[in-house]
């Protein structure tokens, strides 16, 4: 690790660590009673819940309020520039990122404060995901050493999973305000160089997908991509090697969207697909590609 590892180790000493939670919210009215339910539900309580209204139109901040919540109001912003106040505002050692629609189960704080070590700025767990119908599928969470590797052209990390170390967060330049989306990814590869991630493989966070959420819009996704591609995940590549990176990157990207069109039931699969195998056409790079254009080709023809 070559970051600067003085900025944490003050915290890293106090035992136990304090914990602020930092939940930005617009017009998140329908989620927040279920998504406080499941703060206030913790084993191991945190020492803070910061509700960030991001210029609601609805009751959010009122309803936050009566929750038993710390309100902060800020003019609409987006999702990174509320994250950013909500961890300024705190007092806590580390910050525990919730967004307004997703829910913790009663143990993910108690077993993410356990893993925290000397030198860890961030600690992740596996997630459910979960729609109006139940459960959709359970994940497991990715070794530490993959994800560094992964974090290169793919984001494995949720950002309802995560605690952070907030002084080496804040280092780091906090949330990346010029993105839609992505924005958490741009963090994540910023925080590398301050310490270690660490992980707890259970799935402690149900993570909320429905037609409106971010997750669930491939080019979202993709604008977001566009904005932190050449400033963030390109950085330090020069030549050669950042034109192999980038197409890389384009590449493991459109088949995301694809996969999260087929999975929402939106049009464009076969469009991504063939735009990833365009950026990369070799099946030396994720071959599944490959394997998903001949399925996702036979079933247009089919239809």
């Amino acid at each position: 690790m070559h970051g600067p590892s003085h900025l944490n180790q003050a915290t890293q000493h106090r035992n136990p660590p304090t914990i602020s939670v930092v939940i930005p919210a617009y017009n998140a009215v329908r989620f927040l009673p279920r998504c406080l339910a499941s703060v206030f539900a913790q084993t191991r309580p945190p020492d803070e819940v910061i509700v960030v209204d991001d210029g609601s139109t609805d009751n959010t901040a009122a309803v936050a309020e009566q929750l038993g919540a710390k309100v902060v109001r800020r003019p609409n912003g987006g999702i990174a520039a509320a994250r950013n106040t909500g961890i300024r505002s705190a007092t806590g050692d580390w910050i525990a990122l919730l967004d307004a629609d997703d829910l913790w189960l009663p143990q993910k704080l108690e077993r993410q404060a356990a893993a925290i070590r000397p030198d860890t700025v961030l600690v992740y767990t596996a997630v459910r995901h979960f729609d109006d119908h139940g459960i959709r599928f359970s994940g497991c969470a990715v070794h530490p050493s993959i994800a560094r590797q992964l974090l290169r052209y793919s984001n494995p990390i949720c950002p309802s999973t995560v605690l952070l170390e907030r002084q080496a967060t804040l280092a780091a330049g906090g949330f990346f305000e010029g993105a839609s989306t992505c924005e958490d990814w741009a963090l994540w590869v910023r925080l590398l160089p301050f310490g270690a991630f660490a992980a707890v493989d259970e799935p402690l966070i149900d993570y909320y997908v429905y037609p409106a959420s971010l997750s669930a819009s491939p080019e979202r996704m993709l604008d977001g991509l566009k904005t932190i591609l050449e400033p963030v995940l390109l950085a330090g590549f020069h030549g050669f090697e950042r034109r192999l990176w980038r197409r890389r990157i384009l590449a493991t990207q459109h088949f995301s969207a694809a996969m999260i069109a087929r999975e929402n039931h939106l049009p464009g699969e076969l469009g991504y697909i063939a735009r990833s195998l365009r950026a990369w056409p070799s099946p030396v790079w994720q071959p599944r590609r490959f394997a998903a254009f001949i399925v996702t080709f036979k079933n247009k023809l089919l239809r």
